[in-house]
């Protein structure tokens, strides 16, 4: 009998400073900026990072990370 895999799922949520709707960071982590910095507990690596919104495109920064 095979022992089953478990899945990490996590995802970083934002509001964004013009259209207020959450847009998740993880979902735009291609080069793993994010991941590799909340994974590693480097969180104040992400300050300034800037990001954008899923909706509505606009580019702004984040302030740092909330946990």
């Amino acid at each position: 009998m095979s022992k089953p895999m478990a899945t990490l799922q996590y995802s970083i949520e934002v509001s964004c400073t013009k259209c207020h709707r959450t847009s998740d960071l993880a979902n735009q982590d291609d080069d793993c900026t994010i991941s590799q910095a909340i994974f590693n507990n480097r969180w104040d690596d992400l300050q300034g990072l800037e990001v954008y919104c899923n909706h509505c495109g606009h580019e702004f920064e984040i302030e740092g990370v909330e946990y």
